[in-house]
């Protein structure tokens, strides 16, 4: 089958061939997600994860190889792919339910369907009392639910995650990364997740890619065989999660020293 996402052979160099400043960030990267996968990339910091999700967003194209979505190379941004951020930005003028309806409006949905939809996904991430709302009014982790709803208000077929939990509490983090997957399950959508927390990229994940330092390269990649893939907190209980980061940081400990 098809990967939903591949990065085939892709190089992203920034500054002008041959001179002193030029900047490689990623190079010969490839791997890839396939239907409904949640995907993590862990790296050490500036080895290109968010040059990565830039590419896949079609914000700028590699220097050398392909970033192709359903075998199609990415030439721009793409209808079908979402985008989610360390921060929620919703906008503090608009109530909840106007917040989750602003992509929809951007896309000149029509405004009784535009509000059908943002109810159905505020009722997804058990907000819909919360819909006339302001963004002052609810807590951080309400607040990441909202940009979720409004990420999966435009039905994306691919949602990249670039450390969306990384601003929360311990325990406000466990409970929304719970959330977030069973809603995610329920979708069948395929993401990328971006994160710095190892255990984050075991618990959430079907499979885990493993960056060096920059310029950054696969270094390793494995599936991560547990129960409870829309139940992170469960996963972060049992044994086995434990070798899985214990590999992560042993191959980036590794990594990092060669480099």
């Amino acid at each position: 089958m098809t990967p939903k996402l591949e990065l085939r052979g892709v190089t992203r160099a920034f500054g002008e061939k041959g001179s002193p400043g030029r900047v490689t960030a990623v190079r010969d990267l490839s791997f890839t997600v396939g239907a409904g996968e949640l995907v993590a990339v862990v790296g050490p910091s500036g080895c290109g994860k968010s040059t990565i999700l830039n590419m896949v967003s079609g914000l700028y194209g590699p220097t050398e190889g392909a970033v192709l979505i359903d075998g199609v190379a990415v030439e721009g941004p793409r209808s079908e792919v979402g985008f989610m951020l360390q921060k929620d930005l919703l906008l503090p003028w608009r109530t909840v339910i106007e917040n989750v309806e602003f992509g929809l409006e951007t896309r000149k949905i029509p405004k009784a369907e535009r509000r059908r939809i943002a109810r159905t996904e505020l009722k997804r991430i058990r907000l819909e009392e919360f819909a006339d709302s302001y963004p002052y009014q609810l807590s951080g982790g309400m607040r990441q639910r909202v940009a979720l709803a409004r990420t999966l208000a435009i039905s994306p077929e691919l949602v990249l995650l670039d450390e969306p939990f990384s601003a929360l509490d311990a325990q406000t983090k466990l409970v929304l990364q719970k959330s977030f997957s069973r809603t995610l399950s329920e979708s069948g959508l395929s993401c990328l997740l971006i994160t710095h927390d190892l255990q984050e990229a075991v618990i959430m994940s079907d499979r885990v890619v493993v960056l060096s330092g920059r310029p950054g390269t696969v270094v390793d990649t494995f599936a991560v065989d547990l129960p409870h893939r829309d139940d992170p907190l469960a996963r972060s209980t049992l044994p086995a999660t434990h070798e899985y980061v214990k590999r992560l940081f042993d191959t980036l400990h590794i990594a990092e020293g060669a480099a």
